[in-house]
């Protein structure tokens, strides 16, 4: 029989093993459509789901937008088409996720050199404003941005990435490892472009104070595309299997 501090030090050491044993939250490979725990923010024809072109997956999901629809029923009146993935994807400050996702602009993509478009994003639970972490396109090029703490409204870490023109047609793999931390203590994030590191973010705030249910956004954002000037009349972008990991 085990004593009982033996007995209490092997429950804490199984604990301690069962915390760090990594947690699928979400996966799905698009090939039975978004099912009903997915929310949608999108018109009719904004999110579909299409055979690979590059033949890499079997179906991916398709995110469009168009300069003429009416998006005055769709979340804040914006233009977007965005995936909104459910609990247990909710991001607590302390936790350490793993996020893997792809994407592909399609062939005929024109950039737009006006306006900016959210393709990913890490959306805050209660507070409007901008997003903790947006993955965009800025003309031909990728840019991320993060925002957090007390001056939440400002970005406190952000990168241009390259080359977005030279992935129309081609898959592009994406992982993201985010900490958050709206104080910044312990906060990091981490984007991987095709296994390459593209972006480091380490003791900064990226996450909004109190905030414990921020959540993943897969697709189209366009905030500004009805009031300012824009050289392009339609986006639209491919988006391949999902999976979101506690670590």
């Amino acid at each position: 029989m085990l004593k009982r501090g033996v007995l209490v030090a092997l429950m804490l050491v199984s604990s301690t093993v069962a915390a760090q044993t990594p947690q699928v939250l979400f996966q799905s490979q698009w090939e039975h459509d978004i099912g009903q725990s997915v929310g949608v923010q999108a018109s009719p024809r904004g999110i579909t789901f299409v055979d690979d072109p590059a033949h890499e997956y079997a179906r991916v999901m398709r995110a469009s937008i168009s300069h003429n629809e009416d998006f005055s029923r769709i979340a804040n009146g914006a233009p977007r088409a965005e995936l909104l993935l459910p609990p247990p994807v909710r991001f607590v400050q302390g936790h350490t996720y793993r996020i893997q996702w792809s994407t592909m602009l399609p062939a005929g993509t024109r950039f737009d050199s006006q306006q900016f478009v959210i393709v990913t994003q890490v959306h805050q639970d209660a507070k409007s404003g901008p997003p903790a972490l947006a993955l965009s396109l800025q003309g031909a090029r990728y840019a991320i941005s993060q925002r957090g703490g007390a001056q939440y409204q400002k970005v406190s870490a952000a990168q241009w990435l390259c080359c977005a023109d030279s992935d129309v047609g081609k898959w592009v793999h994406w992982e993201l490892i985010y900490r958050p931390r709206e104080s910044g203590n312990d906060a990091y994030t981490e984007l991987r472009r095709d296994g390459n590191i593209v972006f480091q973010a380490r003791g900064l705030p990226n996450a909004y104070p109190g905030d414990r249910g921020a959540y993943l956004k897969i697709g189209l954002y366009k905030p500004n595309w009805k009031k300012e000037p824009t050289d392009v009349d339609l986006v639209s972008m491919l988006y391949g299997p999902v999976t979101v990991v506690e670590q």
